[in-house]
């Protein structure tokens, strides 16, 4: 009997707890400008926020008891942000091999699952959400397949409180076609390194053709006993649902004429795929869009890839393939500790010729469509998650500021370690 109750008393705990995290306060935010990305801007008016979801958005709602009223007269309220390619959680101190867990051994990784090495307690989460960051997809690294991303919200206890998606995307890292030496000539030498990339990519699409036969054996030994099934391998089954379409798959490339062969490969193997980096994505935006393929773009603390296309060439490209209907959305890339700049990034967008609400939607609704959820976040709605922020003025104007940020209904701390710092060395004594 004693068991049992010990046994009850934890369940109940453990409900309590869940109940906390999931459910949180009743906000009312009155009085703001409300931007839902997905409908026209809401003047003068409230949301009200109710077990972790937005209940209502309207002039004037009433206040149910026990809600906590915030006046964001003269503020904006936005969607969340998400941040379409990090490794937040999955390295601390880049220096400090033993704290970076980006990567594993080999190059064929495709069945590892990036989720199980986030560490929820890293400090990126907290300095990265500072500016509206409130969902990010983790990646992995490495090799010809690296492994399987997480869509995770920046806040939780536990990896289990924070993931949106435990397997969101696959990956397969495309040969790139090498920089031409300074002061190379076109010739032979270089069509045959050109031969080699696409020699690579043909020994990636024979791996593909090992899994598909492999699948194939083992659907008729289940099917017919006389048949005997291949031995399971965790590798082709991780593969599986990339070739039938059902999990998308990222697959970076940059140059041009990657980028034309990457579509090749990818309506050829028809798999639902995702680009990152295209910084020359601008020059082959219209095949991009005709191939319907979304690209996330790289962070933009990075020059061009050939010195004939200028230095403004990958802030150009942004607003080149968005013009073309290219659908696209932002990242931080590599460096967990630069996560808080995934505003500045699409800021330096827009001064080079992207729309201003294109922008937004690419650190919104976009990636939210990208990554197949939508419906929870990504826009301003009744019933989504209340993922959202309060900004006294323009998120891409670096200075407005962020008053407050909710995760799931829940108003975070917004203290981190860059505030620690500058709190720290403004009590410094002056002699």
């Amino acid at each position: 009997m004693k068991k049992i109750a010990i046994l009850t008393f934890v369940v109940a705990m453990i409900a309590v707890l869940v109940l906390a995290q999931t459910d949180g306060d009743k906000y009312l935010i009155k009085n703001a400008t409300i931007i839902p990305v997905e409908g026209e801007p809401l003047e003068n008016a409230d949301l009200l926020i109710e077990g972790g979801k937005i209940s209502a958005m309207a002039n004037e709602i009433p206040a149910p008891d026990g809600t906590k009223i915030i006046d964001a007269s003269s503020m904006f309220v936005y969607p969340g942000f998400i941040d379409g390619h990090t490794h937040l959680g999955l390295s601390e101190v880049s220096a400090i091999s033993s704290t970076v867990d980006i990567r594993e051994m080999g190059k064929e990784n495709p069945e590892l699952k990036v989720a199980w090495a986030i560490n929820p307690h890293s400090i990126h989460f907290k300095t990265s959400r500072i500016n509206g960051t409130t969902t990010a997809l983790v990646a992995p690294s490495g090799g010809t397949y690296p492994g399987m991303s997480a869509l995770v919200k920046m806040d939780g206890w536990t990896i289990d409180e924070m993931l949106i998606k435990e397997v969101a995307t696959s990956f397969i890292n495309f040969p790139m076609s090498p920089r031409p030496t300074r002061g190379a000539r076109v010739g032979p030498q270089t069509e045959s390194r050109v031969d080699i990339t696409a020699k690579l990519v043909e020994k990636i699409q024979e791996y593909l053709n090992e899994v598909r036969h492999y699948l194939k054996l083992r659907k008729q030994g289940a099917e017919d006993p006389t048949i005997i099934a291949p031995d399971l391998n965790p590798k082709y089954e991780a593969l599986a649902p990339v070739l039938d379409g059902t999990l998308p798959v990222i697959i970076s490339v940059e140059k041009a004429k990657d980028i034309e062969l990457a579509i090749k490969f990818v309506q050829e193997e028809k798999i639902n795929a995702i680009f990152r980096g295209c910084i020359q994505g601008g020059e082959v935006a219209d095949k991009i869009k005709e191939a319907g393929i979304p690209v996330i773009i790289d962070d933009l603390y990075t020059g061009p890839l050939e010195p004939e296309d200028g230095y403004d060439a990958p802030f150009r490209n942004v607003s080149e393939l968005a013009k073309a209907g290219v659908e696209i959305c932002f990242s931080t890339g590599r460096d967990p500790a630069l996560g808080k700049d995934l505003t500045y990034h699409a800021a330096r967008a827009v001064a080079f010729g992207l729309d201003r609400d294109e922008a937004i939607k690419a650190l919104t609704i976009n990636p939210a469509k990208i990554f197949g959820i939508e419906n929870r976040v990504g826009s301003l709605k009744v019933g989504k998650d209340a993922d959202l922020f309060i900004t006294t003025g323009d998120p891409l104007d670096l200075r407005s500021e962020v008053k407050h940020l909710f995760i799931n209904g829940r108003d975070m701390d917004l203290g981190n370690w860059w505030q620690t710092l500058y709190d720290t060395w403004r009590k410094r004594p002056i002699k």
